[in-house]
């Protein structure tokens, strides 16, 4: 690998004196959870433990990501812009014309290096645990990128107590370990397995010895959405009052809580969503039922984050460990199991499709629009969008002993931020550009240090452009303006242009009220994708086509 030689270690001190203990740093990482569903964001969800994190951190309201996994876990892990990475599109849904061309290897490339080979050589311990989805091959593994220890699951989702796959492009699930391929070890739910084998890690290191960077990456709360037994029975009939009822609720408590600007509206039902009147009584029953399947996958992956932090706390470490959460995009509409092309894969590898039997073992339970609307109840569509219900999610940066807790910032933050803000921490460098064509990228975002330490309102200037591309859509930022475009079926293919400070929502376009703004930045994405190698999908791509029925 490039450029590690000349990593700084920031260990000693310019008087030559030793520097404070370099933290532990654990990242957690949940799989298409929705702004609004979290008890810190209004939802009548138990997540105690997540809380917790908010209580005594940092949380962001203005926290950007991709609006899809692997695009965003490639900037999760490097700080580098996904086009730049190698997953400029998703592995999967790569074209003919993007496939192998620079940037869109389908895996992290050789022109960056992940947070973890950083660390690794800065005198780091370093694990992973759970989902990876950014390369499958020998090479492109968590071992291979800078992991000591690794399970992983190769793929982008699966049966949570099996190997099984969650759709036909994929029908089996590929797990390895320290990068060498192994069956999936056992039976135990897929939550509760990366947990123990992240605790086991932790368990292994030699007391007072290096410090750790431990990633546990959740399958939690992709479809499809299984809970053990007792997480579903506690949920029970919760949501029997339907989407209507649930999402303007949890509205008014975000307004309470101030987490809506004043005066705006609940947004209106979306246009996929039926009124819960409207449905039959059967169908309440199944909807209510999908729902605290997804609930009960989110409750438990909260307990299992709480493990983790009572271990590292009965150790005494919690105090010298960064903890970060952040989920990789907004909830996901999509029904893969209901589409007529997958119906018979479904109903063959998934038989159990009783009422009392969804979210249990042999059941695939997704949930659909609706309750993507409510996991995203201020925001303006879901995943696979750019507009904010895609791309603002939760992210939480909590540092006990060493920050003050309980505070919110609206401060704009990217997904490549947190690459920065963990090696600031840890006194680490990227080593930089590389010389050549063939060199390391840079990093392209910024550390959010001084605003997690109460030094700074913001790291971003109000002035500074942050581009964003996948597939058919695309957003830009440059302050609280953003420039967005969505093709079919998620929007009309058109750009536009919100003021998010008091437009969260994206209600109020201002392409022709503010045409010199709106002509500038969309001259300034047209430079941001000749400059990244964006090359975009056509408009009539059929994402869902290849999940189901594994054609482009």
């Amino acid at each position: 690998m490039l450029g590690l030689a000349s990593i700084g270690l920031g260990a000693v001190g310019a008087s030559g004196s030793e520097a404070p203990r370099r933290p532990n740093v654990l990242l957690v990482v949940a799989d298409d959870l929705g702004y609004t569903d979290l008890g810190v964001t209004g939802a009548e969800v138990e997540t105690p433990r997540i809380d917790a994190l908010a209580r005594d951190g940092v949380f962001f309201t203005n926290f950007h990501v991709a609006a899809t996994c692997s695009p965003t876990r490639s900037m999760l892990l490097t700080g580098v812009d996904n086009h730049r990475n190698g997953l400029g599109n998703m592995s999967e849904f790569m074209t003919a014309e993007q496939r192998g061309k620079p940037g869109y290897e389908g895996h992290l490339n050789e022109r960056v290096l992940t947070v973890a080979e950083i660390l690794q050589e800065a005198g780091y311990d370093t694990a992973f645990s759970g989902k990876w989805h950014l390369g499958r091959e020998p090479g492109q593994r968590p071992h291979d990128r800078g992991f000591d220890r690794s399970l992983a699951l190769l793929d982008g989702g699966g049966d949570n107590w099996s190997d099984g796959g969650a759709a036909p492009l994929v029908p089996v699930g590929e797990f390895t370990r320290n990068g060498e391929r192994v069956p999936r070890p056992g039976s135990r739910f897929s939550s509760t397995l990366y947990t123990d084998e992240l605790i086991e890690f932790l368990e292994q290191q030699q007391p007072g010895g290096k410090p750790f960077f431990a990633v546990l990456s959740f399958q939690a709360v992709h479809w499809p959405h299984h809970a053990p037994q007792p997480y579903l029975d506690a949920v029970g009939d919760r949501y029997a009052v339907g989407w209507d009822a649930i999402r303007a609720a949890r509205f008014e408590r975000l307004r309470a809580a101030g987490l809506v600007p004043d005066g705006l509206p609940l947004p209106p039902r979306h246009r996929r969503v039926r009124p819960w009147s409207d449905l039959s009584a059967e169908e309440r029953a199944i909807e209510a039922r999908r729902m605290a399947a997804y609930v009960a996958m989110t409750e438990n992956m909260d307990h299992e984050t709480g493990r983790v932090i009572d271990f590292l706390r009965s150790q005494g470490r919690l105090d010298n460990t960064l903890v970060i959460f952040v989920s990789d995009n907004g909830p996901d509409p999509s029904e893969p199991d209901r589409m007529p092309a997958a119906r018979d894969w479904y109903a063959q590898r998934y038989p159990n499709e009783s009422l009392e039997g969804i979210g249990a073992p042999g059941s695939f339970p997704s949930y659909g629009p609706a309750w993507a609307q409510t996991g995203a109840a201020h925001l303006r569509e879901f995943k696979g969008s750019s507009s904010e219900g895609g791309l603002r999610v939760p992210f939480i940066v909590a540092w006990p002993g060493t920050i003050a807790g309980g505070r919110r910032s609206d401060a704009f933050g990217y997904v490549t931020d947190i690459v920065p803000t963990i090696l600031e921490a840890a006194g680490a460098q990227h080593p930089g550009p590389g010389p050549g064509e063939g060199g390391l990228h840079p990093l392209d975002g910024r550390s959010l240090l001084p605003v997690v330490r109460g030094e700074a309102k913001r790291v971003h200037p109000m002035d500074e452009p942050v581009g964003y591309q996948l597939m058919k859509n695309a957003a830009f930022f440059v302050g609280d303006y953003k420039l967005v475009r969505n093709g079919p079926p998620s929007g009309d293919g058109k750009w536009h242009l919100y003021h998010l400070e008091g437009d969260v929502s994206e209600a109020v376009d201002l392409a022709e009220i503010e045409p010199k703004r709106f002509a500038r930045m969309r001259a300034l994405y047209d430079e941001y994708a000749r400059d990244y190698g964006v090359i975009p999908t056509p408009d009539d791509y059929d994402v869902m086509k290849v999940v189901t029925e594994g054609t482009r």
